[in-house]
């Protein structure tokens, strides 16, 4: 019993990454209708800073929030910079282009740091002794942090977007940019604070992730992959689709390590595309998405 409940805090730690991650997603796609495919590498980027800092001597806290920063910045000026002159000439043509930023980001974070595996320090607790006992399971502390985290992050997000002028402006040009512009919402200055604070979202997962996980290049591929099966499956329009679908799938991924020996972690990803397929033939919207309805 207490290797389960070990086995399965660890996968809902594992599942706030992809659910960080995944709200970052939602959060651009329920404004623009686009996914930022370079999400994970401007995370990377931003987790690299951290370590910068971390190593110059400024506190764990304050770095991040410096590299959230950062990563509100570049991720801005993606959308300012690329998306916006392509989209209103050639919106098909944004997929290419995020993707382009992806490369320019991945190579950018090799050129200035190198490709050698660096140390970020966890800012919660994280030696061998620091852990609580729960049920006879022993839960390391940085692991319920990174759960604490997760819902610190939701509750802001709550209140922005149900308690303020900003959040319900952002709401309202998820619903219909075109009536926002009307009613006076400045509708290219929403699109900019969406994107900056998706960006700062994934610094703050990146960051979550790197202590444990080695911070390299490649941090973020993995995750990003899992967060947008995350996405997808919980409803591309719900930031609550988003949270679940990130627990179930770092909750799949315990029992599948741990209990399905014949599959293994190498069987990760082809599990988690058959269960999307699964969800999505019986509710494509997926499982919190809003159906589209369309007049006839």
């Amino acid at each position: 019993m207490s290797l389960f409940i070990e086995r399965m805090v660890n996968g809902l730690a594992d599942g706030a990454i992809y659910s960080l991650l995944a709200l970052a997603l939602v959060v651009i796609f329920r404004s623009t209708g686009q996914l930022n495919f370079a999400q994970g590498e401007i995370g990377t980027f931003g987790a690299f800073v951290v370590s910068t800092l971390t190593l110059s001597g400024w506190p764990v806290w304050i770095s991040i929030g410096t590299a959230m920063v950062v990563g509100f910045a570049i991720s801005a000026g993606v959308e300012r910079i690329v998306v916006r002159p392509i989209e209103t000439r050639n919106p098909g043509a944004v997929i290419v282009a995020l993707i382009g930023v992806f490369l320019a980001v991945n190579q950018l974070t090799a050129m200035i740091w190198g490709v050698d595996a660096r140390g970020l320090p966890s800012v919660f607790p994280d030696d061998a002794d620091d852990f609580v006992t729960v049920f006879g399971a022993p839960l390391r502390i940085a692991r319920l942090g990174i759960l604490a985290m997760l819902a610190v992050v939701v509750f802001l997000l709550w209140l922005l977007f149900n308690k303020t002028k900003i959040g319900l402006a952002m709401r309202a040009v998820a619903n219909n940019q075109e009536s926002s512009n009307l009613v006076g919402i400045r509708v290219g200055g929403i699109l900019l604070l969406g994107w900056g604070l998706a960006g700062a979202i994934g610094v703050l997962a990146a960051a979550m992730l790197a202590p444990s996980a080695g911070l390299t290049g490649t941090l973020m591929l993995g995750p990003f992959l899992l967060a947008s099966v995350a996405a997808v499956l919980g409803g591309l329009d719900s930031p609550l689709g988003a949270v679940v679908g990130g627990l179930l799938i770092g909750v799949t991924e315990a029992v599948i390590v741990g209990y399905v020996d014949f599959l293994g972690a190498d069987m990760l990803f082809p599990v988690m595309l058959v269960i999307l397929l699964a969800v999505l033939l019986l509710r494509p919207a997926g499982l919190f998405g809003s159906e589209r309805v369309e007049r006839v």
